[in-house]
């Protein structure tokens, strides 16, 4: 439908349906989205300035409404793909995407737990240059994935981030915004608390995890990340139970095995730790 669509019908869509995120759809026209997160996502966005898309293969982990999957695409990249496990949402994406005539690609059923193996067909499946496996394969990974909003929520937070780094080239770039505690001298991971109880920082039964940056940092550098210490930017939200608590973006570089310890045990490590990658010297 895209271009057919009237001013009037898209305000009136928009009016039906409870919006996360903030979409610019038309010159003033946008979706209302969380005005409370505003903030946190002009944040995210200073430090993916430090990222460059034109031309490149992007990811968007755990999409929601879509908002930064849109705005890759907007930014240049050649391929952006949307993943989320929440399918109810799906019916704002793809009104969006209508909207917008987006050429974004939604995939609403493949879980942050499990991208290697919901991707690979589409990894495989590009055979613009005639490489042999397993380099067809490097070839395809994404240059950039988008893992936005979404660790603080799930029970296993560095099994996303190995996830996250089995389907991006090494060289590439990984945008990470999470809750977490602004601290980056102490590392620390704070539990959130029990079902019934899910309030010790985040008064929200979604929430699991909140770590400190120092943390985050040495989640990445254990998941084959290297982070760029200029990409960091925070948002404070105050205290709870005497933890400085907010949210923090940074950009982190993906590395081989090979940039941290010249020796087979460490590639070892690294093809067990991260399923889908191949040793570089394949």
């Amino acid at each position: 439908m895209g271009g057919t669509w009237t001013d009037s019908e898209i305000l009136a869509e928009i009016a039906k349906r409870t919006w996360y995120h903030k979409i610019q759809l038309r010159p003033g026209i946008a979706t209302p989205g969380l005005k409370i997160l505003e903030p946190l996502w002009d944040s995210t966005r200073k430090s993916r300035a430090h990222i460059n898309y034109a031309g490149k293969r992007v990811l968007d982990i755990a999409s929601f409404d879509g908002m930064w999957a849109f705005e890759a695409e907007k930014l240049g990249a050649s391929l952006v793909v949307a993943t989320d496990c929440m399918q109810p949402l799906y019916s704002n994406f793809e009104l969006c995407k209508d909207i917008l005539e987006s050429k974004v690609l939604p995939l609403y059923n493949i879980s942050p737990y499990n991208l290697w193996e919901g991707l690979k067909v589409l990894l495989m499946d590009d055979f613009s240059a005639p490489l042999p496996f397993p380099q067809q394969i490097r070839h395809n990974l994404f240059d950039i994935v988008q893992h936005t909003g979404l660790l603080y929520h799930v029970r296993d937070p560095l099994w996303t981030l190995s996830q996250a780094r089995s389907v991006i080239k090494t060289g590439g770039h990984l945008l990470l915004e999470t809750a977490c505690i602004l601290d980056d001298n102490e590392s620390r991971m704070i539990f959130n608390g029990p079902p019934g109880n899910m309030n010790r920082i985040y008064h929200d039964i979604t929430t699991y995890w909140v770590p400190s940056i120092r943390c985050l940092r040495e989640m990445l550098a254990s998941t084959l990340f290297e982070v760029l210490p200029q990409s960091i930017t925070t948002v404070n939200s105050g205290t709870k139970n005497n933890y400085p608590i907010g949210r923090v973006t940074m950009v982190a570089r993906a590395i081989s095995g090979r940039e941290t310890a010249a020796d087979s045990y460490a590639e070892l490590l690294r093809i067990y730790r991260n399923p889908g990658l191949v040793p570089d010297y394949l």
